[in-house]
């Protein structure tokens, strides 16, 4: 018999495991960590941004925050915290996660993980009004913003969070 990609074949018992013997939420103890986690990553990110702008403004040789200082400096942001991302990411992928690791264990564990959701979350937050107010974001990116912060949240708050793939994504 061919695979269907559509009808895709699950362990039911593994998701009976799942769904039976863990709670849908993390401990009240670890959202506490990763909300602080969330809004200081915010917070870094906004003062991070605000040296940029600065920054921006001698480059271009203005007195006046324009537009385009905001957009220049918005994406300079983005550039380097998708590169800080993307770094620590590779650097997870080579040392720190066991391609062995049973498949439960990559679904339900790794909770040292968040700093990725976290990370991703606190940027979204910080993107999505900078992005709304100062630089005039598409649509389709303000959706892409609020996807994110879904995606990530799911990984932070649920206990089946599948953190083993927070750095892919």
């Amino acid at each position: 018999m061919i695979p269907s990609p559509v009808f895709v074949k699950y362990d039911s018992a593994l998701f009976d495991a799942i769904h039976r013997d863990v709670p849908t939420f993390l401990p009240q103890e670890d959202h506490k960590e990763v909300i602080t986690w969330i809004l200081s990553i915010a917070g870094a990110i906004t003062l991070f941004h605000l040296v940029l702008l600065q920054m921006v403004k001698v480059w271009q040789g203005s007195k006046e925050t324009t537009h385009a200082t905001w957009k220049a400096s918005y994406q300079l942001t983005n550039l380097l915290v998708n590169l800080i991302l993307g770094c620590v990411g590779i650097y997870y992928q080579l040392f720190k996660i066991k391609s062995k690791e049973a498949i439960l264990d990559r679904i339900v564990g790794n909770e040292h993980m968040m700093l990725f959701s976290a990370g991703q979350v606190g940027y979204q937050l910080w993107a999505l009004p900078i992005g709304i107010i100062f630089v005039g974001e598409t649509k389709s990116m303000i959706i892409h913003h609020v996807a994110v912060i879904c995606v990530g949240s799911v990984s932070a708050f649920i206990s089946s969070g599948f953190r083993y793939f927070t750095p892919y994504f």
